[in-house]
């Protein structure tokens, strides 16, 4: 009698963990073989271990990313490839696709986000979305504003919000089109 092993989805994968350094503080990657899961702002004492640095260059999606969030907060990229797996319903996947839509050094608002759905009415829906999306930067949410431009929530804090924001607009004539 054969047995058969079970096939697991790449989120059931064991994750490996990086840091990199950015002037918003420690910003953490977490990626499996195929591709980053999470992205996300934290507090040093949050950190995850990291393990050896040979490994970390040894994992390829977890080098690349790590590779692009430097270019980034050195002005050099504007849009990031690395390969991403987005976990979430269909209307925050939805959500989380459009926000690639809006340019590096711009905003939209959650109205206009919903409205490059499909989704009009559904601002606040937005939002929610938005505030669940795993690889913050990788998935531009901070370029998302309230009514007037007011800076409306962000999972990381509205100061870091703001941090971005003026970063890449003072970037915006000096990066490249990466």
């Amino acid at each position: 009698m054969a047995v058969c092993a079970p096939v697991m989805s790449t989120m059931a994968s064991v994750l490996t963990y990086d840091v990199v350094d950015t002037p918003m503080g420690p910003f953490t990657l977490g990626a499996s073989d195929f591709a980053i899961h999470s992205a996300y702002f934290s507090k040093p004492s949050s950190v995850p271990a990291a393990g050896s640095d040979d490994h970390h260059q040894r994992h390829p999606v977890l080098a690349l990313a790590k590779e692009q969030v430097q270019q980034y907060f050195a002005g050099q990229r504007k849009t990031f490839s690395v390969p991403v797996e987005l976990q979430g319903t269909l209307f925050q996947r939805k959500a989380w696709t459009v926000l690639n839509m809006i340019p590096y050094g711009e905003t939209w608002t959650y109205t206009e986000q919903a409205e490059g759905m499909g989704e009009h009415g559904k601002a606040r829906a937005v939002g929610m979305a938005n505030g669940k999306n795993p690889v913050c930067l990788l998935v531009p949410c901070h370029r998302v504003v309230g009514k007037g431009g007011n800076l409306r929530g962000y999972a990381f804090g509205v100061d870091i919000k703001q941090s971005l924001l003026e970063f890449e607009a003072s970037h915006l004539s000096k990066s490249s089109d990466n």
